[in-house]
């Protein structure tokens, strides 16, 4: 393994506290790349990778240079970082980490525990990547909850909430007005806010923050269903991330004027794997990254309107999850249930997940090698369809297995958000 890929495992380890501190310092040694460029930042529990996605092929399709910044990576650890839909090159992330390295370790140096994590090492070779390649605009999503997060540094020209459920509760909290508050901390002194359909104490705690910050609020709460714009994306839940893309780029208009035109057009070109993605092949895929409690909702949505028989792959991290992806994907009824343990800490053993699984499903449950992958599916082959969902990490394995397009296997470097 190169010196490089050795110094990107060993940032999992870096950083024992969640803030924004380190954040903060690493970015002003850096002379502040991300006030060099105007951005959109979008938080949410659910949604935010959608909009992000949507909302670079509306500016894109308009003629901007658009810079996206998401996580975490499906296959390639460069998707996190994309100018004009183009993921940044692993040479380039490369030569971008090894020029940032030593003031990262010479943060580390004097002060110990101050050495910079994986996710705000990625954040920084974002904002170098859109300063150098002088982007419109940025796209940006935030990794964990949104306050205390590495991309809060930025002053946004909107700020955007998608979505507000239970999710990351040991680090957000345990109750909804908790993680809103957490969401609430990317709304800037009067920049203003769109947020989604949201629980009413969700809402009412976004609208508290944005009047003590004198941010104009936006919301899509009174907006019929039937005013959703279209998508080229499958799924009743990414009409709904359309319209929130389609607000943002109507309230940044006198800044970045927009064709309403070519926003309709751009919503028909969003690139977004991984999100109810159907691959055709022996056997056919549907791959679905749906990962928690307001995910699997969107999931039930979907699978309500499938109509034909399916073979389950499943994968869960912590047990909560899995209990309620095994209880949605089982009221349909799947002809086989093939379980998956990543190789990640809070991953779902085989023996748990299959503990969730009703008794009348004895029998048609196997447990799937995670580091075989190719030879799994080749034991569907006469599947009619294999659904593949619970987990980035199980959807990212399949989808780095058919493409056969990873020059390396970044999959361990797909971190918690």
């Amino acid at each position: 393994m190169s010196d490089f890929l050795n110094y990107l495992y060993s940032l999992r380890n870096k950083g024992s506290s969640y803030g924004i501190e380190r954040m903060l310092e690493f970015t002003q040694r850096l002379g502040n790349p991300q006030n060099s460029f105007p951005s959109i930042h979008v938080a949410g529990t659910n949604g935010k990778g959608s909009v992000c996605s949507m909302l670079s092929s509306i500016y894109l399709e308009n003629g901007y240079k658009v810079g996206m910044f998401t996580s975490p990576h499906l296959v390639e650890l460069g998707e996190r970082v994309q100018v004009n839909g183009e993921i940044l090159s692993f040479a380039e992330i490369e030569r971008i980490v090894n020029e940032i390295r030593p003031v990262a370790e010479e943060m580390e140096a004097e002060k110990p525990g101050m050495h910079p994590t994986f996710f705000e090492v990625m954040t920084a070779v974002a904002f170098l990547t859109f300063q150098s390649r002088k982007v419109d605009l940025a796209v940006l999503e935030t990794g964990l909850g949104g306050r205390l997060d590495s991309t809060n540094v930025v002053t946004p020209e909107l700020s955007v909430i998608t979505s507000i459920s239970l999710d990351h509760c040991e680090i957000l909290g345990s109750e909804i007005p908790e993680i809103a508050n957490e969401k609430a901390g990317i709304v800037k002194e009067g920049i203003p806010v769109l947020s989604g359909i949201l629980p009413p104490d969700a809402f009412l705690v976004i609208q508290e923050v944005a009047q003590k910050r004198g941010a104009p609020h936006f919301d899509l709460m009174n907006m019929n269903a039937d005013q959703y714009p279209e998508t080229n994306l499958d799924g009743y839940y990414q009409r709904r991330n359309a319209a929130l893309a389609q607000k943002s780029v109507q309230i940044l208009n006198a800044r970045f004027p927009i064709e309403k035109e070519n926003t309709l057009r751009g919503l028909q070109k969003v690139k977004l794997p991984g999100r109810w993605q159907f691959v055709s092949g022996s056997p056919p895929l549907l791959l679905d990254a749906s990962h928690n409690q307001e995910g699997f909702i969107g999931l039930i949505e979907n699978l309500s309107q499938l109509n034909q028989p399916f073979t389950a792959w499943i994968a869960a991290m912590g047990a909560d999850r899995g209990k309620k992806l095994i209880e949605a994907i089982t009221s349909f009824k799947p002809n086989r249930i093939v379980l998956f343990q990543p190789d990640q800490p809070r991953a779902c053993s085989h023996k748990l997940l299959k503990s969730m699984i009703p008794n009348a499903y004895q029998g048609r449950i196997s447990f799937g090698s995670w580091n075989n992958i190719g030879r799994e599916l080749k034991q569907c082959n006469d599947d009619p369809l294999v659904l593949v969902t619970g987990s980035i990490y199980l959807v990212g394995r399949v989808l780095s297995e058919i493409d056969n397009r990873s020059d390396s296997d970044n999959s361990s470097l797909q971190d918690l958000v």
